[in-house]
């Protein structure tokens, strides 16, 4: 269904527009001959193949603990709680069950991607490297999306952060003032398991969702190309990592059903009846970082649209993704932005009597990214889109939002989101 394509654009498959079978994420891969990649993708791979292990060993840390707990305390614990009961091995068995189910489907997207799955690893009995904590929580962070974007579950959240995207293109840029055979190009930054993207093609937009992280390409490879249906949906246990702030450890072993939806059924919808064939939208995926991609030559002018939903704060610096957008549009093109400014590369300040070279020493074991963030305000940020050559059509804000929050969990961070329409002024 989908195109994917790599970090410079070279298109590696061709959409079928019934239900094609792409290139596997590792033979494109391939084709790229990177070896740091390649190591990179099989570090990814690996994460997902270890889930259910560190699941287990994270659970046998805290049971380990109440067998450290002194007789006197422990024998006040909940019986599910104090090891060798049968409510405890009940409870053990539940949330075996769960991180289980949660394995199945990341083996099925690694069988999908054309990779090693868990079972076959255990076949080969290979030596293995442990996955860093940083794969591992990229790894809880795809089935968080998943319930976002593919779950009943999910969809309010999707009406508060996406239909303000794809209402503010139905209105600046409508698809009724386009020919149908050449309709207007969006890219979707950010696009984690696609949802967005798919929403924007079925409107009949030409959509490229772009991601950075393999971990979220290969969960969208799987969902969009056909893995996985609603008739055969799979029951997936989001949260299971999450030990605090819970009223039950039932609210762990709750499952969401994923895919709410078929996303095949998602585009044909757009066809509105008729010749499929000529009629299906262009949509694609795109492998890689943003900035990376979207500067070169070859992509300048060539959109007419990007949809930023939780995207810009991603930045270590702005300016730079607002130029990349800036750049990639035709006159008149717009940038529709919805979400927060978290700045995931805010980083720690200075001390008093720190030199900057003392700075970057002590935090030299961070990204450099993080190094070279600058945080900025709605206002600073309004400003540099003046500058940059963008004028704004439409802004509002305090929008309420959410962000892969758990339902059933006793926090939940609640965004007060910004929303506006900047258009690319003309020569």
């Amino acid at each position: 269904m989908s195109e994917i394509r790599n970090e410079q654009q070279e298109c590696v498959c061709h959409a079928d527009q019934q239900r094609g079978q792409d290139l596997s994420l590792a033979q494109q891969s391939e084709l790229q001959n990177d070896s740091k990649e390649m190591e990179h993708i099989q570090k990814v791979c690996e994460s997902f193949r270890q889930y259910a292990t560190f699941s287990r060993t994270a659970r046998f840390s805290q049971q380990m603990r109440v067998r450290a707990y002194p007789e006197s305390q422990r024998r006040f614990l909940p019986l599910s709680m104090q090891p060798g009961t049968p409510e405890a091995i009940e409870r053990e068995n539940k949330m075996k069950h769960a991180e289980l189910r949660n394995q199945f489907f990341l083996d099925m997207s690694l069988r999908h991607a054309g990779m090693p799955h868990s079972q076959d690893t255990l076949q080969n009995g290979s030596e293995k490297a442990w996955a860093s904590d940083d794969d591992m929580s990229k790894v809880h962070s795809v089935f968080k999306s998943l319930a976002r974007d593919w779950s009943n579950e999910g969809k309010i959240e999707r009406q508060q952060s996406y239909d303000p995207v794809i209402n503010g293109f139905a209105k600046h840029l409508p698809i009724e003032d386009h020919d149908s055979k050449h309709p207007p190009r969006l890219v979707v930054p950010g696009a984690g398991v696609g949802r967005l993207a798919l929403e924007l093609a079925k409107s009949g937009y030409g959509v490229q969702g772009n991601e950075f992280s393999f971990q979220m390409l290969l969960a969208s490879d799987f969902i969009l190309n056909g893995g996985c249906r609603p008739k055969q949906a799979f029951d997936l246990y989001p949260y299971l990592s999450e030990t605090c702030n819970l009223h039950s450890y039932m609210d762990l072993v709750t499952p969401v059903m994923v895919p709410d939806c078929d996303p095949f059924d998602i585009l044909l919808a757009s066809t509105d009846g008729g010749d499929e064939e000529q009629k299906m939208p262009d949509f694609s995926m795109a492998a890689g970082e943003f900035n990376s991609i979207y500067r070169n030559e070859q992509e300048l002018g060539q959109w007419d649209g990007v949809a930023s939903c939780f995207f810009l704060d991603t930045a270590p610096v702005v300016v730079e993704y607002l130029q990349t957008i800036h750049g990639m549009l035709r006159d008149g093109g717009l940038l529709v932005n919805f979400g927060p400014l978290l700045f995931h590369f805010n980083c720690a300040p200075m001390r008093p009597g720190e030199t900057p070279e003392c700075y970057r020493s002590r935090l030299s074991h961070l990204d450099q990214r993080y190094l070279d963030s600058i945080d900025m305000t709605y206002d600073d940020i309004k400003e540099v889109l003046h500058k940059v050559g963008f004028e704004i059509l439409e802004e509002s804000t305090g929008h309420t939002a959410y962000y892969t929050a758990n339902p059933r969990s006793m926090k939940k961070t609640e965004y007060s989101c910004v929303y506006f329409v900047a258009k690319k002024r003309g020569k």
